[in-house]
């Protein structure tokens, strides 16, 4: 498993590395996600307290162990409000202002995820649809680089 490294530095001065796996070793290749899902994301953030944002993404190591860090990076946690399942994407923004899931987790979802490539396309794109659709189903933190203004 090609795994990312994500050191998250909270403003409380508090410390955390989360261990994320690499999409590529899951769907063959990283998932592309609509600058269109993004828009809607935001809106969501706005008219829920469930949903918030917060600078938290200090430094990335990628399975290849170099530096990533200095790219517009999104983590989302999500916890599923009724089977209190954890979830985690690790999202690139890209010019054009699409992401690519570059990294799933913890552990035990990613592991979940590994069993029939195809049905985990779908699973992940129908779970990453569903934080928007059904938002009083989750509680979302969206964590972004320390480095942005």
């Amino acid at each position: 498993m090609n795994l990312w490294k994500v050191f998250l530095k909270f403003s409380d001065e508090t410390d955390k590395v989360l261990e994320l796996f690499d999409a590529k070793s899951y769907f063959g290749g990283y998932l592309k996600i609509k600058r269109s899902y993004f828009n809607a994301l935001t809106k969501t953030i706005k008219i829920t307290k469930k949903y918030f944002t917060k600078k938290a993404i200090e430094k990335v190591v990628g399975p290849d162990q170099d530096d990533w860090t200095l790219n517009p990076w999104m983590l989302l946690m999500v916890k599923d409000n009724e089977k209190k399942k954890p979830f985690w994407f690790f999202i690139k923004r890209e010019k054009d202002l699409s992401g690519i899931l570059v990294a799933i987790g913890p552990k035990p979802f990613a592991e979940y995820n590994n069993k029939n490539m195809q049905e985990a396309k779908r699973e992940i794109m129908r779970l990453i649809n569903y934080i928007i659709a059904y938002m009083n189903k989750f509680n979302c933190a969206i964590f972004l680089p320390n480095f942005l203004p």
